[in-house]
């Protein structure tokens, strides 16, 4: 107790606070660290946008295009604050990448020089004005191409969205806000892209929807097939409305325009055709064989048709390449230019230059150092076998030449020799197994469009299948008369009165019969799709019936005719299944009476198949039971199952259940659509289909509705509203 008085409250001790006397170290390790502001959580790691703008100095519109053209979007935090919902947000990592991008230097650039222009402008100086518009800074996408995708798998896998938009640009019309620059532009990138899935057969599948034409097709890279998908749109006059944003769309058109630049130099350097075509490149002008027949009328030719163009300016390059590597002989020539000019004067300066080039050739000899000893295991054994002199003048040799054999060797091993192919032309094409049987399918079939059929997307469908086209034009290769062709595609409700002096060979079908036959690669019967005639149901080749739990009716059918099964005549022609009872009713009373006489010859007979029948029926009830005892022995075990759940496993049952119950309902849901379509087709004896008769039953129900509530004074007829 010590001095403590007994009965007295103990007074409080007066003493400092614990931490008052202590170290830095002491006070961190018992409180933690104070955080400032900004510095941590989620004000360091989010910043909003109008900091990004006063961060970056640039205006709102330079802003949008950047993160575009640099791919970074806005995040959205996990715990947004309170205060700031609604809010746009940036990471901070994509704030600092956008800080060090080059072209941030070159919006700046530009506004700076755009100051200029207006001030000129201003001052009633337009001669300076004009001056300035060449002097203009330029600026180039192709290091964030580069960045973006580092492979090339990464731009195959991102060119649907690239393919899609360039392929909108092409229909569009050009007016004040899309200029006919652009649409050339895309109307060109869009026929490249098609003219190399046209020759190289990499189109797999096609759709017609209300949106547009889906097209699907494989790209071959590094062994393996890329799915790439985009809509082609129908080929009307477009109307563009007021509330889209057309800048926000041309920077990415800006973007997509240098990727699809990017694919197809590859995928045509793979196949020894250099890009950009001449079609697309000369203009009409310089040294190209294509003539002036074959070039669009954008670039001074009479062609009616850019993807007709680049087909032809493709399959002149790849004539070119067949005969010889086109690679290696323009490496040779400019090497050869190259000596010669070396070896053309004695003057000091030209000596300098001598220097300066083998001082460049050295850095080319030590950077190709590393790909020659990897290449090493490739070389020859025969260039093991040279001489030690001879080694010493190539050296000294070597040091006036460009080691252009390692490159070389490299490029030319990229191209796999299984995957090339020479087709009846002596064209090379680079193509697949899968891609040379798709090439089989409409081989020597030659089609001719008339001209109300849409060109783009069948031309480019047909030629990928390994047939012919033709078309209504100046610029056709085949004209409308021509013996060789076996389908006439036409998409009128009848056929002219011209068609008749044609020859009688061909078949006259509906566009929709090409899209079939090439979307489950095999030829479909014409019956169905010939002029005039209602066509079958367009089925998507996308769609995984085994997962959908209900195969198509027609699907069924085409099965039957791969398998080579005979279809149900009833079915495909429409028979009236009423007047076919009462005929086989008929037909059983006829036969009746006049196999009386001989009952009494063939009962015995009846009597052993009466016994059999009566046998095949008890073994049926049998296996009927065991499998209906089998189900409730399933249904038992599964609820005894559910009853030895816990709680959390029960209630996820419980949802995977109600799945697939769901699925089993949108399934049923199709059968029985399918059973009352089919019930519709059937006719009764007075002629009627059955829907016509379910009409004219509603029809008769409503006016008797209608005469009851007419005696009671009321009428169920709507009133005219007298004004």
């Amino acid at each position: 107790m010590g001095n403590r008085i007994k009965g007295r409250t103990k007074k409080k001790s007066i003493k400092a606070a614990v931490h008052s006397g202590s170290s830095q170290a002491q006070k961190l390790s018992r409180m933690g660290k104070v955080r400032k502001r900004h510095h941590a959580g989620l004000d360091a790691t989010f910043i909003g946008r109008a900091k990004v703008l006063k961060k970056l100095q640039i205006s709102l519109r330079d802003f949008r295009r950047l993160c575009i053209l640099k791919g970074v979007y806005p995040r959205q935090p996990k715990k947004a604050p309170k205060n700031k919902k609604g809010q746009v947000f940036y990471h901070i990592k994509d704030v600092k990448a956008l800080a060090h991008e080059p072209l941030l230097d070159k919006f700046r650039e530009f506004r700076a020089f755009m100051k200029k222009v207006r001030k000129s402008a201003n001052r009633n100086e337009k001669d300076e004005a004009r001056r300035k518009e060449p002097l203009a800074p330029k600026y180039t996408l192709h290091h964030l191409v580069r960045e973006r995708y580092p492979r090339f798998a990464d731009a195959l896998g991102d060119l649907d969205d690239a393919l899609c938009l360039i392929h909108l640009f092409a229909c569009l019309p050009s007016d004040g806000k899309i200029k006919s620059g652009i649409t050339r532009k895309a109307q060109q990138l869009a026929a490249s892209w098609g003219a190399y899935c046209s020759v190289t057969g990499s189109i797999t599948k096609s759709f017609i929807s209300v949106k547009g034409v889906y097209l699907e097709a494989d790209i071959m890279t590094s062994g393996q097939a890329v799915p790439v998908r985009w809509v082609t749109p129908h080929n009307f006059t477009q109307h563009i409305p007021e509330g889209v944003d057309f800048r926000v769309m041309l920077t990415f058109f800006e973007f997509y325009e240098t990727l699809l630049g990017f694919v197809l130099f590859k995928l045509y350097g793979e196949m020894g055709v250099r890009y950009p075509l001449p079609t697309v490149a000369s203009g009409g002008g310089g040294e190209s064989n294509v003539s002036s027949a074959t070039l669009h009328p954008t670039l001074g030719g009479k062609a009616t048709s850019v993807l007709a163009a680049n087909l032809s300016a493709l399959q002149f390059a790849l004539n070119d390449a067949a005969k010889g590597n086109s690679a290696a002989d323009a490496v040779k020539d400019a090497l050869q230019s190259n000596d010669g000019g070396n070896d053309g004067g004695n003057d000091a300066s030209d000596e300098v230059n001598r220097k300066a080039v083998r001082a460049q050739k050295k850095k080319q000899r030590e950077l190709m150092q590393s790909i020659d000893e990897a290449l090493k295991g490739v070389e020859e054994d025969g260039d093991d076998n040279e001489d030690d002199d001879d080694e010493d003048d190539f050296v000294d040799e070597d040091e006036d030449q460009v080691p252009i054999a390692a490159p070389l060797r490299e490029a030319l091993e990229a191209i796999d020799d299984s995957a090339t192919s020479i087709n009846e032309n002596g064209n090379i094409v680079i193509t697949s197994p899968d891609a040379q049987k798709r090439h089989q399918l409409f081989h020597n079939m030659t089609f001719f469009l008339s001209r109300e059929v849409p060109r783009g997307y069948l031309e480019l469908i047909v030629l990928s299948y390994g047939g012919k086209v033709g078309w209504e034009g100046q610029d056709s290769p085949i004209l409308m008369d021509d013996s060789s062709i076996t389908h006439h595609v036409v998409d009128r409700p009848k056929l002219l009165p011209s068609y008749g002096a044609l020859p009688k060979s061909r078949e006259y079908i509906q566009p929709q019969w090409i899209l079939d036959c090439a979307n489950f690669n095999f030829i479909l019967p014409v019956q169905k799709y010939g002029v005039g005639h209602e066509l079958p149901p367009h089925l998507s080749p996308w769609v995984d019936d085994t997962e959908e739990g209900y195969v198509p009716k027609y699907k069924e059918e085409i099965e039957k005719i791969r398998n080579g099964e005979m279809l149900d005549e009833t079915d495909a022609d429409n028979v009236d299944s009423g007047a076919v009872k009462a005929i086989i009713k008929d037909d059983e009373v006829s036969e009746g009476d006049d196999s009386a006489s001989d009952e009494d010859a063939e009962s015995t007979a009846d009597e052993s198949e009466q016994d059999a029948e009566s046998e095949e029926e008890d073994d049926a009830v049998a296996e009927r039971k065991a499998i209906k005892k089998k189900q409730t022995e399933d249904e038992e075990a599964a609820e005894l199952a559910k009853a030895l759940m816990s709680k959390k496993a029960a209630r996820l049952y419980g949802r995977m259940q109600h799945g697939i119950a769901q699925k089993q309902a949108v399934v049923d849901n199709l059968h029985k659509k399918r059973r009352e379509i089919e019930s519709t087709r059937e006719k009764s004896k007075d002629g009627k289909t059955f829907q016509k008769m379910k009409v004219e039953r509603l029809k008769k129900e409503r006016r008797e509705k209608e005469d009851k509530y007419a005696e009671t004074g009321g009428s169920m007829k709507k009133k005219r509203r007298q004004n």
